[in-house]
């Protein structure tokens, strides 16, 4: 009897559910797509044809679209700045990023009800042509990167992300604002040796394409993991541009995990670190139990002694490979490009000289 695909097996998605605060207004305002860019480049209409719809996982980013009314725009806004008064370093930057607030998957209720949204979450998986659920490290919920005004400083420098796929809603008033523009590698994997390629070289100007949003409670879904992207700084503006960042993950457990144990630590986000560990634990554990379950569930008589072995030996691996990171005795830290000429640091440079005011910031990657 011929056996299940292993990449059609999925189990429940597991998330930590801390205490949460009594609910509060969510109101999102979802106006799906029409268009997105496949990883060709070429514009594909949306909802999909058939035949589209059967191109797994060949996409790249989306066009812009609603996902919050203005009062969701304000509740989210609300949601991170209150926290950033109530908790102690819950704000703060590292080289990659100027200035980003975490951690609001487990103080805020709103963040919590607007990223596990159901409807949110299958239009996600649609425009995908993947089975997604938010991503299991619960720190990332609610992420939101600032953009200060003039500081010269990218709001975030060239990089692919430590999940599969990220939606990011504009929160904040970018009527009339010059700069913190979203620009995107137009190639189709950049991520292994495809980045390392790009850490040599830099990023070929010819292939940056400059994506612009809408205005506040819109949103652009991109597969970040594959997808090199960056956001320039903001020049000018009537307050700092707030993007709000959610991370999805495919729910197949036998494709390639990119999540990274150390974007989390203090190379990277700097989160907790009595909560990192455990959550990425539990992620782990997540997809081990999707690929046992597969053995227990969906083997039949006749497969080969090899399929088996290498679901164990692979399953294994990621356990080992897992628990060396945890005791810190490997590291995994996704580097990030510092590339000036691409990142809009130039362009800042030249408007302050033209100005003879702001004093751009040059940071160097620690790669």
């Amino acid at each position: 009897t011929a056996t299940r695909h292993p990449h059609q097996s999925q189990v429940t998605l597991p998330h930590h559910r801390p205490p949460m605060p009594p609910p509060g207004p969510h109101i999102a305002q979802i106006e799906p797509p029409t268009m997105v860019k496949d990883l060709n480049f070429q514009n594909v209409p949306f909802p999909y044809s058939t035949e589209e719809a059967s191109k797994k996982r060949g996409f790249a980013y989306s066009a812009p679209f609603r996902v919050l009314s203005d009062e969701g725009v304000r509740a989210a806004r609300a949601a991170v700045d209150n926290n950033v008064a109530a908790y102690n370093d819950i704000g703060k930057g590292n080289q990659r990023a100027s200035f980003f607030v975490r951690g609001l998957g487990y103080t805020s209720r709103f963040m919590r009800d607007f990223t596990y949204d159901p409807s949110v979450t299958q239009l996600l998986s649609d425009i995908a042509r993947d089975q997604l659920g938010v991503h299991t490290m619960t720190m990332s919920v609610g992420h939101t990167n600032v953009g200060q005004v003039a500081t010269g400083r990218p709001v975030d420098k060239w990089h692919v992300d430590s999940t599969d796929y990220v939606l990011i809603t504009i929160i904040s008033d970018i009527e009339e604002m010059k700069g913190g523009l979203l620009r995107v590698l137009q190639q189709p994997d950049s991520s292994g040796r495809h980045f390392q390629e790009l850490l040599l070289k830099g990023v070929p100007q010819e292939l940056v394409e400059t994506v612009k949003y809408t205005g506040p409670g819109y949103a652009i879904f991109m597969q970040g993991s594959k997808i090199l992207h960056a956001v320039t700084p903001v020049l000018e503006a009537r307050e700092p541009r707030y993007s709000l960042v959610n991370s999805y993950m495919t729910r197949d457990v036998f494709l390639r995990d990119p999540t990274k144990y150390h974007t989390f630590l203090s190379t990277g986000f700097d989160d907790r670190k009595d909560v990192v560990p455990l959550e990425y634990a539990r992620h782990k554990a997540w997809r081990v139990k999707g690929q046992m379950k597969y053995i227990l569930d969906e083997m039949a008589p006749g497969v080969t002694p090899e399929e088996i072995a290498k679901i164990l030996e692979t399953t294994s691996e990621e356990l080992k490979t897992s628990a060396l990171l945890i005791r810190e005795q490997q590291q995994d830290n996704a580097a990030f490009v510092d590339d000036e000429k691409t990142d809009g640091r130039a362009e800042a440079k030249r408007g302050a000289g033209r100005k003879g005011g702001m004093q751009p910031v040059t940071v160097r990657s620690k790669l």
